[in-house]
């Protein structure tokens, strides 16, 4: 094959995988700009945990009859220590979700997704500590701040929900890397002295998202139907909500980490950057033609150095692994 021709399939490879991200991107912030209306009959977090229960229960009817036919042949096995590790994903997701629920109940979904990216541009940049992540980190951090100026004022709760967002997404990124690279697996693997094993990681990483939204839905089921009840006994028993609860599972979670994760095993890191860095645009976008919210001037300029800063750190470290944000 000639380099012209080479050249030209990793290019269309990689416009394929772009559709892919973008498509991912805008099922996410569509399922968010869906959940805003919701606000007004259930609270936020109780819109979160609808969603992430039902994303947990569509894996599970959908993605594990299929993967369970692999298990025999490729010897997926599921030993304690991988069980809480998924738990541990799950519950993180769930608080993320929460976090990132109730931010976008009072500010922009633009603003919020820029602020969230905070948490994994600095623990990229942690991981690497060149001058160049020193300088992405007070980028992020000056965008941050007028992103964030206008909404203090206004609705600094809405902040400070969107902070806790990316703290809990730096965690989801830390506990995510021992659910797609698989390294929970290949550690008791080691253990037991099997080895050989062989399957993509992305499936590994589809198998414990199942587990995780599943247990994080079902431990928080008792708190939530008890907050939900206290407010409105029969608002959460509607089934048009809890279809659209269903609805946003799949749109936000399930369509979205499975697209990512299709597409972090095709691409660098490199490549991976210029696709992560629309995300705060696509928010953008979608938040402005289904909810009316058009940025200012001082966000669109924080998002731009939002932009900058993912750029810069994905090229240089690990950030890959926090595809997905609220």
């Amino acid at each position: 094959m000639s380099r012209a021709a080479e050249t030209s399939g990793s290019v269309s490879g990689l416009s394929k995988l772009s559709v892919l991200f973008v498509i991912g991107a805008v099922c996410q912030y569509i399922g968010a700009s869906i959940a805003v209306p919701l606000f007004g009959e259930l609270d936020p977090a109780t819109i979160a945990w609808l969603r992430a229960s039902g994303a947990g229960a569509v894996l599970f009817a959908v993605w594990w009859p299929f993967a369970a036919r692999r298990w025999p042949r490729v010897g997926v096995r599921f030993p304690p220590r991988r069980l809480l590790t998924a738990a541990a994903f799950g519950l993180v997701t769930l608080g993320m979700n929460m976090a990132f629920y109730l931010a976008i109940d009072s500010i922009d979904l633009g603003v919020a997704v820029a602020i969230e990216f905070l948490g994994p541009v600095v623990v990229a940049a942690a991981g690497s500590r060149t001058r160049s992540d020193g300088l992405a980190v007070g980028a992020v951090l000056v965008g941050v701040v007028l992103l964030s100026g206008a909404s203090l004022e206004g609705s600094p709760m809405g902040v400070l929900f969107a902070l806790l967002a990316a703290g809990l997404w730096a965690a989801y990124i830390v506990v995510g890397k021992m659910v797609a690279g698989g390294s929970v697996i290949r550690k008791e693997g080691e253990a037991t002295g099997e080895s050989g094993r062989k399957t993509a990681p992305w499936r590994d990483g589809i198998d414990d998202l199942a587990i995780g939204l599943t247990v994080a839905g079902a431990l928080a089921a008792p708190v939530m139907i008890a907050i939900s009840g206290a407010a409105d006994p029969g608002a959460l028993w509607n089934w048009r909500i809890l279809l659209i609860g269903v609805g946003l599972g799949v749109l936000s979670s399930a369509i979205p980490y499975l697209l990512d994760q299709i597409v972090l095993s095709k691409l660098g890191r490199s490549q991976f950057a210029l696709l992560l860095a629309l995300l705060p645009v696509t928010a953008a976008v979608v938040g402005a033609v289904a909810l009316a919210q058009v940025p200012t001037w001082p966000e669109l300029c924080g998002m731009a150095l939002v932009v900058a800063a993912i750029v810069f750190t994905a090229r240089t470290a690990d950030i890959a692994s926090g595809a997905g944000t609220g």
